[in-house]
């Protein structure tokens, strides 16, 4: 029973990305942006984000605006696999799945029941959640598969110096894939400590540094165009914690989960669930804290990563520990333990509603390809476009207008001076948004300057359509 189970689980994940992983969730352009230095360490052996050329210092040289860990591992299989878009997501869908797979082992060894360990792994691998920010091709997926690992190598029954040893170099490769792998270190740590004693923080710690200097390395011949690169991504996260207030972060933490507002009140009961039981064992002393301090330490780690870095995407990371929730409570001998089965429960109706929405009521499909065929045909006479449009019509373009120069947006419209790309700016004969409010201000100076055949429409689908976005392309006259 326990493996017919675990094969269902494991098959309508499957099912949930597969029959739609082409076209759903849109292209982004961050996945664009992240394409272009894997698809030139494939070709070239160099990391090079040529979308962005005369945009950013560097850009066409080197790549130092995010480290290098899932631009590597992108690069290593576009080199084996095709390239395509496609290679990347289905790839990042392995990974999603590995790491669902890591979180159970780990579910195990810290003595949680079967069934409560097969409900954790159904409330991952079943919350459209993944299927929106984690199968994309970003690197959420590698930076938590990294972490996962740390944490089985900290629980490891060896009490060999290596496992402390590697879950550094585990933890640090979380971090090499997106900074964000860094603020979960205390929860590696606090099971090295728990499991291995204070004297294998040691060898934690070297495995951890050891990474890191490489990329220093890699890093040090350019160190202006790393302050340059990097440094305009840290502030721009700065600003984006002093813009949002607390109901925009519960927007955003909200938003990638099937019907947002009721996953807000499950996730609410059941912290408050938790907070209760954790006081009363606490109190009794009844049986063994270790995986409920360890449950605390996890939530809130991400909890504190999720509030200071302010993006839909990083939500991904708080799946795993809320799972792990539910296993806890599930262990419980009282009513509130059937809140987990609630939960998947709510995450089934979440993928029938997006299937019933993009492919029952509507072909996603042909209506994406309708959309981009009208973009192709308002840029016949382009040659130098600049791109800032959901979902992205880069692969697309490419694949239909070799010829064309295509660059990507400024990632968030960073604080450069505009000194640094207004030629390049000019150059462009046509531009694509889909928000007119986020174009920035030089290019909106450009675009007063000259004579520019403006088109608009809104791709024709339901406003909780995932293709709800709008469009607005400018072209030369």
């Amino acid at each position: 029973m326990a493996y017919a189970s675990f094969l269902f689980i494991s098959l309508l994940y499957c099912f949930q990305v597969g029959i739609s992983l082409g076209v759903l969730p849109v292209v982004w352009p961050d996945e664009v942006l992240f394409y272009s230095p894997a698809i030139s360490f494939a070709n070239t052996g160099h990391l090079k984000t040529e979308v962005l050329t005369g945009l950013i210092p560097g850009m066409e040289s080197k790549t130092l605006w995010m480290p290098p860990g899932y631009l590597l591992f992108s690069g290593f299989t576009l080199s084996i696999f095709p390239d395509s878009l496609i290679t990347l997501r289905i790839a990042n869908v392995c990974i999603v799945y590995l790491t669902a797979l890591g979180f159970y082992i780990l579910l195990k060894r810290l003595s949680i029941s079967e069934m409560a360990a097969q409900i954790a792994l159904a409330s991952v691998l079943w919350e459209p959640l993944v299927f929106r920010f984690g199968t994309v091709a970003r690197m959420e997926a590698l930076t938590a598969c990294f972490f996962i690992l740390s944490l089985l190598f900290a629980t490891n029954n060896s009490k060999s110096n290596w496992n402390s040893f590697f879950a550094g170099v585990m933890l640090s490769f979380s971090a090499l894939s997106h900074p964000i792998g860094a603020s979960f270190g205390l929860i590696t740590l606090f099971l090295i400590y728990q499991n291995f004693g204070f004297k294998k923080i040691i060898w934690f710690l070297l495995g951890g540094v050891l990474p890191i200097l490489v990329w220093i390395y890699y890093i040090h011949p350019n160190w202006d165009w790393f302050q340059i690169q990097f440094g305009a991504q840290l502030t721009r996260k700065q600003n984006l914690l002093k813009t949002f207030t607390i109901i925009d972060k519960l927007k955003i933490f909200s938003f990638g989960f099937g019907f947002p507002k009721i996953r807000l009140v499950i996730i609410g009961l059941q912290l408050s669930c938790l907070c209760f039981f954790t006081f009363k064992l606490f109190q009794n002393k009844t049986k063994q804290m270790n995986s409920w301090y360890l449950f605390w330490v996890w939530i809130l780690s991400v909890f504190v990563a999720l509030y200071t870095s302010s993006e839909g995407w990083y939500v991904y990371h708080s799946l795993f520990p809320l799972a792990f929730g539910m296993a806890l409570l599930l262990e419980e001998k009282t009513f509130v333990n059937k809140l987990p089965y609630v939960g998947i429960l709510v995450s089934l109706f979440a993928m029938i509603f997006i299937v019933t929405i993009h492919w029952s009521k509507t072909d996603t499909n042909e209506i994406q390809t309708l959309h981009f065929q009208k973009i192709e045909k308002s840029l016949s006479n382009s040659k130098a476009l600049y791109l800032q449009s959901l979902p992205d019509p880069y692969f697309y373009l490419k694949s239909k207008r070799p010829d064309l120069d295509i660059l990507e947006f400024i990632p968030g419209e960073l604080e450069l001076p505009s000194t640094t790309y207004i030629k390049t700016i000019h150059s462009r004969d046509s531009f694509i948004f889909y928000d007119e409010n986020l174009i920035n201000d030089t290019i909106k100076e450009y675009l007063k300057q000259r004579n520019w055949i403006r088109k608009e429409w809104d791709i024709p689908v339901p406003s909780n359509h995932w293709l709800h976005y709008k469009t607005i392309v400018y072209t030369r006259k």
